[in-house]
């Protein structure tokens, strides 16, 4: 693609995306009115934790490519496209516009079709593995039944999805039926997969420290060691809840329920606290993405190191 295009592409999904954070801040400004929200000491604490999980977000996505981009020109301009397909989260159909997104930038930027294809469902299972043993420690919680504990230490297992030979299995079957499934060769390597699941457990981490410290400067009822396993529950189920903008309100209905010791005014004045910083850590990954790239730009983006200089057929 075109450098004229690709920024032309990336113009777009930025008013798409600053369309959608303007209906969330606006939206989000009535609640502030009407909510308590955490102290400045809190906030000031929870800030860097914010940015620390969006940035380990996107290095996350950039580990499944890093065989493809041969110089840290090329990294940096497609670590900002991440950044920037962040932002489309939401808008209306949230998750399904931000996969697009996410997709057609990584492949803007000269990284062949096949790889995008299949490193999008990988980082979706990565994600899925992280978030889900992290979250595994809610069975910690007193509160919670007997086979809710079960089914939370069941996330301890999922690590397995991540064996990539289990997933070149699955393609391989896959692909009897459905001929323009991916060949499994084109799979990130086991080690970059490993990688991606390490990152992915710190970009999680980091959010659910920071909304553990928000709900402790609120509401002293709560332990923040299950508050911080309950966010990291509650932030994988709504990552996997497609269809709403950033998981809102799917995130908030587990959290209720995860820590009942707490009143919901106080774990929704803390979503509220956490998910305005969260759209300022976003921003600012943006804007300083951009500003790392400024100056990296060729006329035409470089082959990506092993990829065809021909045109890819699409898988």
């Amino acid at each position: 693609m075109s450098v004229n295009r690709r920024r032309l592409l990336e113009t777009a999904v930025l008013v798409v995306g600053l369309a959608g954070l303007a209906i969330v801040v606006a939206r989000s400004a009535d609640d502030v009115r009407e909510q308590v929200l955490p102290s400045l000491g809190a906030l000031a604490v929870a800030c860097p934790l914010a940015l620390v999980s969006i940035v380990a977000s996107g290095r996350a996505w950039l580990t499944l490519f890093r065989d493809l981009l041969d110089d840290r020109g090329s990294r940096r301009r497609f670590e900002a496209t991440y950044y920037l397909s962040q932002l489309t989260k939401y808008v209306p159909a949230g998750g399904v516009v931000q996969a697009a997104s996410q997709v057609g930038l990584a492949r803007a930027t000269g990284v062949p079709l096949g790889r995008v294809a299949l490193a999008f469902p990988v980082s979706v299972i990565g994600t899925v593995a992280a978030g889900a043993t992290l979250g595994a420690g809610v069975a910690l919680a007193g509160e919670l039944t007997g086979w809710a504990r079960a089914l939370a230490l069941v996330g301890l297992a999922t690590p397995i999805l991540l064996h990539r030979g289990l997933m070149a299995s699955v393609l391989r079957f896959a692909h009897r039926f459905v001929r323009r499934v991916p060949a499994p060769d084109r799979l990130p390597s086991q080690r970059s997969i490993v990688t991606y699941y390490g990152w992915a457990l710190l970009s999680i981490g980091a959010t659910s420290g920071a909304y553990a410290v928000l709900l402790r400067s609120l509401s002293g009822e709560a332990s923040p060691v299950i508050v911080f396993f309950a966010t990291a529950l509650s932030w994988t189920l709504g990552f996997l809840a497609l269809p709403l903008p950033a998981g809102i309100g799917v995130r908030e209905a587990v959290l209720v329920a995860a820590v009942p010791g707490v009143p919901a005014a106080l774990v929704l004045a803390a979503s509220l606290a956490h998910r305005l910083l969260a759209l300022g850590a976003e921003l600012v990954a943006v804007l300083g993405s951009k500003v790392a790239a400024r100056g990296k730009d060729p006329a035409e983006p470089p082959a990506p190191q092993g990829a065809a200089r021909t045109p890819l057929a699409r898988p």
